[in-house]
């Protein structure tokens, strides 16, 4: 078996630690950014506007948007929960490299970005929310309405960011779902500044429903015109960051700005309490760590693989920024490459176990 080894790897490093992404690792179907100049306008782009945009109902009958990428004998069905501000758009590549890798996909964007409904019409670039509990049952909608529609072998769930959070809480509140999931720089706490600080702006922040301004320092959609790799937070990579704004500029509807206070409320006591909860979780889940992140906290990502009583393989990939998925090879290899001998591990196992 092509994986064997890094598998034992994982299996003997499944306690409360992160560990650093090991040296060696199986090769998998991916792009680079080498050639994605030309991959991306010939194959990427075209295997994805191929299949039509959806939309299902969500928690107070807003409005979701979302897409299915079947390929036939699949390994596994694979669920992503994308980030805030994303949208499904900017996961083009993951996609057809998933796909190629045997898995189909099912992705949506969030209540308030992407293509889905906005939570305040006369303010569209505003990242809000009225409850963070709203994206865990949106997130629960999906599953059961549009992927549980038709049977699969397995079922994973891949999660970055924001929506590591909501994949969080999610699987503490849904044990028999999903065979396994990844998290890529989850939200276990949103970083201002450092944890101490956040840590103080997050107790001192109260909840009011009438505070739906902007976030102090934040406001509408901003288009980056350059690309400095030194003062760049989210990705070394050019190309592929370069993508995603041509994406985001080329689709004006999908744009969003800076969070509203409310929103960020409401994120730091949802991802509280997923930290708190995560010996609820019995899914074993792979966590991969960006080394350099700084728009998440990395300690609280920590202390979750700690509480989560061995479910979690935690794994650091070191000087990596937040955008793992679009991330420079060097650092985006390593998270792909990892991803797909985790699930495959789980695919694998259901394929023996159907053998004998």
């Amino acid at each position: 078996m092509k994986f064997l080894i890094i598998l034992l790897l994982l299996n003997s490093l499944g306690d409360c630690n992160i560990k650093i992404m090991p040296d060696h690792l199986p090769y998998y179907k991916h792009s680079s950014e080498k050639e994605l100049h030309i991959s991306y306008g010939q194959k990427i782009s075209p295997h994805f506007q191929k299949v039509p945009l959806r939309y299902f109902t969500g928690e107070k009958n807003f409005k979701l948007a979302y897409k299915i990428f079947k390929v036939k004998d699949e390994k596994a069905a694979i669920v992503i929960s994308n980030g805030r501000t994303e949208s499904l758009l900017k996961y083009q590549e993951l996609i057809f490299e998933l796909n190629s890798n045997g898995y189909s996909v099912y992705i949506y964007d969030h209540r308030g970005q992407g293509f889905s409904q906005r939570i305040n019409p006369k303010k569209p670039q505003m990242g809000d929310i009225e409850s963070f509990d709203y994206y865990v049952h949106d997130l629960n909608t999906f599953v059961e309405k549009i992927v549980k529609k038709e049977p699969h072998k397995k079922l994973f769930l891949l999660s970055h960011s924001m929506g590591g959070a909501i994949a969080s809480l999610y699987l503490e509140q849904h044990a028999d779902i999903f065979d396994a999931a990844v998290f890529s720089s989850p939200m276990h706490q949103p970083k201002l500044i450092s944890k101490v600080t956040t840590d103080l702006l997050c107790h001192m922040l109260k909840y009011d429903p009438r505070n739906i301004e902007y976030a102090p320092g934040e406001g509408k959609y901003r288009q980056a015109h350059s690309f400095d790799s030194d003062s760049n937070i989210l990705t070394h990579s050019l190309i592929r960051f370069a993508i995603a704004e041509n994406e985001y500029a080329a689709h004006k509807e999908v744009q969003l700005g800076g969070p509203s206070t409310r929103w960020v409320v409401e994120s730091c006591h949802a991802s509280r309490r997923a930290v708190s909860n995560a010996g609820k979780i019995k899914t074993p889940f792979l966590l991969l760590q960006a080394g350099g992140d700084k728009i998440v906290n990395l300690s609280p990502q920590e202390q979750f693989c700690s509480n989560s009583k061995k479910m979690c393989y935690g794994y650091k990939i070191p000087d990596a920024d937040h955008e793992l998925f679009m991330e420079s090879d060097i650092y985006r290899d390593q998270a792909l490459s990892t991803i797909l001998t985790f699930f495959d591990n789980f695919a694998e196992s259901f394929k023996l176990k159907k053998e004998k």
